[in-house]
């Protein structure tokens, strides 16, 4: 099961974790992990590449672990269309494929 974890603090979103794989199918024949994977590469190369906001991005292959972080300023603001949609595609992709997608979000009140 892929777990998708958004971060946020006050009504903003800061960050999105993903850790596992989504285990639908074998490696390469996956539909789920593609459909995550690509949305998630759409994400960053809409945030980092389009918008050139400096995201900090974390991506361990063992573990299948990728993390995208907001900068803090006009980033985190810039970057909130990009998450809110990531977080709405991955929600409906859930409702399809419960067994193999977990999605919520932690809210923070502390600064980071």
């Amino acid at each position: 099961m892929t777990k998708v974890t958004f971060s946020s603090r006050g009504g903003e979103l800061l960050s999105v974790d993903l850790l596992g794989h989504a285990g639908y199918a074998e490696e390469g024949e996956d539909i789920v992990c593609a459909a995550i994977s690509s949305a998630v590469m759409l994400t960053h190369a809409l945030l980092f590449d389009v918008q050139k906001i400096a995201v900090d991005t974390v991506i361990e292959n063992e573990g299948a672990h990728i993390r995208i972080t907001l900068p803090q300023g006009a980033g985190l603001a810039r970057g909130q269309e990009a998450l809110l949609a990531l977080r709405m595609h991955l929600t409906e992709l859930e409702q399809t494929y419960p067994e193999f997608l977990n999605v919520m979000e932690v809210h923070t009140d502390a600064a980071d």
